[in-house]
């Protein structure tokens, strides 16, 4: 029989080895859950930054090249911008989302289409924010507007992904926190709404504090920011349908132990584009009594189709007028500039192609003056001209804009048919002295017609000239509200 001494001592050793047992599995966790999110060392730092795809960085796009998928179609108008991010396994993800989100609408246009015997119309218009967090750790945010004309109202909804750029796999909330983040979220994001909001007492309803409970389906639309957790929830899902698709922000340190990765140590510095010295375009001699046409170009810049027109308007000395997206200026920095040295005129085609006749005063000034300034930033001018999306102007439009309004007179509907042939006939075919020509610079399509369109048209004897060298040689002066579709001696 054991003395009580023995006892105790074995006591000790079986409690001794159950800490140490504890410590082991701690330990085990801590590597399998939090060495995935290490600090990067210097070379991995580097080749990620060199295999990622950096625009010129701004506040709400950090990460990513703009992609776009634009029609011209006013009534099934399609406008989606997403990043691409440079990581195969991430940028397949987004295209799968952005493809789900196409589909869905074609899907629900049939729909619509069988509950009524008048045309519908529809708008599709999607656009991006992208952030970092920490070194490794990226966020995705889709903004979707969709409305069909059968509906009362536009439906607003928010798509947030989050990936780890080192492994390229998206990551979840339990990738993200730990301990009881879901107590903490719901009183981050309570906090957040009774802080923001005008009403307090929308923040003490049923449905604010059933949507906004600590279980996992209230915060699973969620993206990291800089210095933040941003959580996303549906329409009608903590305030009235009408309200929107609202968002709540929780600041990091709020958040203190219940986070499982770093936010720290950016993998680049968000700010400012970097000066670049660019040299001014020279004059070039336009002969009045001489034939002329502008051609303008819509959509860009584009990496490598707009490099691609630049060439051909280089090899026959024209000018012409590219009416840029603001969203993708940023991405494509260095097209824009070229655009500019090599002497064509840029024009503000609204920051991400939405049908200005459909939005309020506010949406409109923020499509124009957004664009105005990301150009800014890159050339020493802003745009003067300003051509809107589909074509649509309406009274709203023209007293909100203080610019003059540049549309067309030979469509080559491009973004429709994609045929060379078809375009350059359209041009050829159609062309009289004092055209303004539509084309986007999206395609390759375009730039293949270019290749006949320039020659031709140099035989026969035309100028190519920017829109504002047309309008001046045709003794016009722009006036800001008026519509411009073609300038004949």
């Amino acid at each position: 029989m054991r003395s009580t001494k023995e006892l105790r001592s074995a006591r000790a050793a079986i409690f001794i080895g159950a800490i140490l047992t504890v410590l082991a599995a701690a330990a085990i966790f801590f590597v399998m859950h939090m060495g995935d999110n290490k600090n990067l060392s210097e070379r991995e730092r580097q080749a990620l930054a060199q295999t990622l795809y950096f625009p010129n960085p701004s506040e709400n796009q950090q990460i990513g090249e703009t992609e776009s998928i634009v029609n011209n179609d006013p009534d099934h108008a399609v406008s989606i911008h997403y990043p691409v991010f440079g990581i195969q396994a991430i940028d397949l993800q987004v295209l799968e989302v952005v493809e789900d989100l196409q589909k869905g609408h074609r899907e629900q246009l049939g729909q619509e289409q069988q509950t009524t015997t008048t045309d519908v119309q529809s708008d599709l218009l999607v656009d991006y924010q992208s952030y970092m967090a920490g070194d490794r750790t990226a966020s995705m945010v889709l903004t979707v507007k969709e409305q069909f004309s059968t509906w009362s109202n536009a439906r607003d909804r928010t798509i947030a992904m989050v990936f780890d750029l080192l492994e390229g796999r998206q990551l979840g909330l339990g990738d993200i926190f730990q301990n009881d983040y879901l107590e903490r979220l719901s009183e981050g994001v309570r906090k957040s709404f009774q802080a923001s909001s005008g009403n307090l007492s929308a923040t003490e309803t049923e449905q604010f504090l059933a949507g906004t409970t600590p279980d996992m389906d209230s915060f699973q639309n969620f993206a990291l920011t800089t210095d933040a957790v941003r959580i996303y929830f549906e329409q009608g899902q903590i305030f009235p349908e009408q309200d929107g698709a609202p968002m709540a922000e929780i600041p990091y340190e709020d958040l203190a132990g219940a986070l499982r990765i770093r936010t720290e140590g950016p993998l680049l510095s968000v700010g400012a584009a970097p000066e670049v010295e660019l040299t001014e375009p020279e004059p070039v001699a336009v002969d009045p009594d001489r034939p002329m046409v502008a051609l303008t170009f819509d959509d860009g810049p584009h990496p490598i189709v707009t490099p691609r027109i630049l060439n051909l308007l280089k090899q026959y000395n024209a000018r012409a007028t590219f009416f840029v997206l603001g969203n993708r200026v940023d991405s494509y920095a260095d097209v824009l500039q070229r655009e500019y040295t090599e002497g064509h005129e840029i024009g503000n085609h609204s920051y991400n192609h939405a049908s200005l006749s459909k939005l309020g005063e506010q949406e409109i000034a923020f499509q124009v003056q957004e664009t105005d300034e990301r150009i800014s930033h890159l050339l020493p001018t802003a745009p003067v001209l300003l051509r809107p999306p589909y074509g649509a102007i309406n009274d709203a439009a023209r007293e909100a804009i203080q610019k003059p309004f540049v549309l067309w007179s030979i469509d080559t509907q491009d973004w429709k048919n994609r045929s060379s042939g078809a375009i350059a006939s359209e041009v050829l075919e159609k062309v009289k002295d004092g055209d303004i020509i539509l084309m986007h610079d999206l395609y390759a399509a375009t730039a293949d017609a270019c290749e006949v369109i320039l020659p031709a048209l140099a035989a026969e004897g035309y100028q190519f000239v920017t829109v504002s060298e047309l309008l001046e040689k045709r003794d016009i002066v722009p006036a800001a509200g008026q519509v411009y579709t073609h300038a004949t001696a």
